[in-house]
């Protein structure tokens, strides 16, 4: 295959990912290449793509291959592999352009955060009123800006999840 006349079709993080995106493509019979494999091996046997795995085809095939990974569906779990950015992706980072951009941080993990201060500062109003002995409106008060807080913290946390550039690390 001449390199001259290939275009990237998508980036993986996982060289396994990136294996199975390209045998998809041989199976439906368009020729796919791995380029920039410097992969470091994991504890539980994946392979990191430092940079990423580009999946290259030839730009005849380029429609074509798309739509078969689109279709196609991933061994393990029987959903469609990840469907490939291409060069229309919106997102892109604003520091470097890179279009590999992703949560900064799992909603759930947030989610868990929030939930831990909330337990937290209600541990803490307990402790204050068997110590200080406020009125009962001191206590409401406390409460209900926990509960505010923790609130508002959801409805921030699900508008306005903030993303992490993987090549130059940027948070926005």
């Amino acid at each position: 295959m001449d390199r001259d006349e290939l275009v990237t079709i998508d980036r993986f993080l996982f060289v396994a990912d990136a294996e199975l995106a390209r045998a998809a493509l041989e199976a439906a019979g368009i020729d796919a290449v791995l380029v920039d494999e410097n992969a470091v091996r994991l504890s539980w046997g994946d392979a990191l793509a430092h940079g990423g795995v580009r999946l290259q085809v030839r730009a005849e095939d380029a429609e074509d291959a798309a739509e078969v990974l689109r279709d196609a569906p991933h061994p393990a779990s029987g959903h469609p592999l990840p469907a490939a950015r291409g060069e229309g992706s919106e997102e892109v980072c604003s520091r470097c352009g890179s279009e590999e951009i992703f949560p900064a941080e799992s909603r759930a993990k947030t989610y868990a955060r929030i939930v831990l201060l909330t337990w937290l500062a209600f541990v803490f109003i307990n402790m204050a009123t068997c110590a200080v002995h406020p009125g009962r409106e001191t206590i409401a008060g406390a409460i209900a800006i926990v509960l505010v807080g923790a609130a508002f913290a959801v409805v921030y946390a699900a508008v306005a999840p903030k993303m992490r550039c993987r090549h130059c690390g940027l948070v926005s």
